[in-house]
């Protein structure tokens, strides 16, 4: 047996808030990549839908999965993007109304 001239050092991830942000935002990005994915698939799905003349009833459903899909895509990739959409609402309100 022969020693090993480096052994193996084992390395620590980073730990703190700095580390947990990162985590929840790499999460946020997954989850908003695959919102994307079901939100391409909805659109794709009422085309085909439309091509194919389904139901009224049908078609509502196809526009509302695809629909919700792309909203929800939008307010996850705003939360990974750290926008705070309720503050900016408000700040714009106030623009509007005069108030503040």
């Amino acid at each position: 047996m022969s020693a090993d001239p480096m052994p193996e050092t084992v390395v620590a991830a980073p730990s703190g808030p700095a580390s947990g942000v990162r985590k929840g935002r790499k999460f946020l990005w997954t989850l908003a990549a695959l919102l994307g994915v079901c939100a391409v698939c909805g659109w794709i799905a009422l085309g085909v839908g439309l091509y194919l003349e389904v139901g009224k009833t049908t078609r509502l459903i196809l526009a509302l999965v695809a629909a919700l899909a792309t909203e929800t895509t939008f307010w996850i990739s705003a939360a990974a993007f750290g926008v705070s959409v309720f503050e900016a609402r408000k700040r714009i309100w106030r623009r509007i109304t005069g108030r503040g």
